[in-house]
């Protein structure tokens, strides 16, 4: 009874737009595969059951995860709508579902099985169903993982698309410090009001070249910061 497998209350929901996916997913089938192993264990306990009271009280066990596990494989749930989009997968998932009509089939208010029977449900929790959610699971991690990767190449493939334009916008910075540049030498040369005119116009072009140029510079300390962040979450998308 200690050992049992424990595992978060699932319920069954038709396809939602807050289904987010893989993650959920990959949850929810774990949670499955929880169920299906305590649904044996405690089929096998109901039949070695030494007192009336025991077998009373697994008995109340065994019919709560049976209906966990029926609600988690029945079909129409969001996770079974999204694993149909992995047709590799449909040999494993019939492994589920085929465990799911084995527990249907039994009565929803008493363990009624033999020894055997209760042991060949076990059987099938731990060498059928354990090794097929399994196999679900690896799957769909490694298709969030080539889900990853390829956000990741976009991200770098806009990154350089910026950074071409931020080349650009550098070069139009500097050549405006070399209007700026000689604009003041113009108003040297011309003296007089219009002179001075002419310098003030020159230092506003000094200071909006100065402005852009920080402007730049912070804008490229922010995109080398949001790389770096790119870089160490692909690291984490292994599993």
């Amino acid at each position: 009874m200690n050992e049992m497998i424990q595992t978060p209350t699932l319920r069954a929901t038709k396809a939602s737009s807050d289904f987010s996916g893989i993650a959920e997913a990959i949850t929810k089938v774990g949670h499955s595969r929880g169920f299906a192993l305590n649904c044996g264990m405690l089929a096998v306990l109901c039949t070695t059951a030494e007192s009336d009271d025991e077998h009373a009280a697994l008995t109340a066990e065994f019919l709560t995860f049976r209906e966990k596990y029926m609600s988690a494989v029945s079909p129409g749930t969001d996770v079974g709508d999204y694993l149909s989009k992995f047709p590799d997968l449909a040999p494993h998932r019939r492994v589920a579902h085929d465990f799911r009509a084995a527990l249907a089939a039994l009565p929803d208010d008493r363990v009624d099985m033999t020894r055997t029977q209760a042991a060949d449900l076990a059987r099938c929790a731990r060498c059928d169903v354990l090794p097929a959610t399994y196999i679900i699971i690896n799957r769909l991690s490694d298709h969030e993982t080539e889900q990853i990767a390829q956000r990741l190449i976009k991200m770098q493939e806009k990154s350089a698309l910026v950074d071409g334009m931020l080349a650009e916008m550098t070069r139009i910075g500097r050549m405006i410090g070399l209007i700026s540049i000689n604009a003041s030498v113009e108003a040297a040369r011309a003296g007089g009001e219009s002179g001075r005119s002419f310098q003030v116009i020159a230092e506003e072009v000094r200071s909006l070249a100065r402005q852009s140029s920080d402007v730049l510079g912070r804008m490229k300390h922010r995109i080398s910061e949001d790389d770096g962040d790119v870089v160490k979450a692909g690291r984490h998308t292994t599993f």
